[in-house]
């Protein structure tokens, strides 16, 4: 039985074609935009995201996680189930669509526990907090494809 859920959303736009996008929402590519980005690829026959790779995350408060890429569909989506062993499943979908000098990205995320340890973890768990975590990817995202070189932190 799942216990609690938390479901969080966010839109921006960026100033880049979806196609150009796209591959850098990649657990390999991301480390050329992401300077905090960490990641340990399990399984992909091409080396970058498509669907099945599998790559694990160590990130403080979040602690292991085990990311599947489950849909990929190139300058338009991709989506991710993540699990956290006895302490919640979460859903990660990213959507692209073209807009003038730009792309639409909408990041939703929903969390389900697992139990006791997920559901304590939910209620630390704020959209103000998501929202800043959201605007420094975004910034960092922007950053890269104004100018070709990471955001220092």
């Amino acid at each position: 039985m799942i216990l609690g859920k938390f479901d969080h959303s966010v839109e921006f736009t960026v100033p880049a074609a979806p196609d150009r996008v796209f591959p850098l929402l990649c657990p390999m590519l991301e480390y050329r935009w992401i300077p905090t980005w960490r990641c340990e690829l399990l399984h992909s026959d091409s080396g970058v995201a498509e669907e099945d790779c599998v790559f694990r995350t160590d990130f403080p408060g979040a602690g292991p996680m085990t990311w599947v890429v489950t849909c990929y569909q190139p300058a338009k989506r991709i989506e991710f189930c993540c699990f956290v062993a006895e302490r919640f499943v979460m859903r990660l979908k990213l959507t692209l669509v073209p807009e003038s000098g730009g792309t639409r990205l909408t990041w939703t995320r929903r969390w389900l526990s697992l139990g006791p340890q997920g559901d304590a973890w939910l209620a630390g768990q704020t959209a103000a907090g998501l929202d800043r975590m959201i605007e420094t990817r975004r910034a960092e995202l922007v950053h890269f494809l104004e100018t070709g070189d990471m955001l220092k932190p």
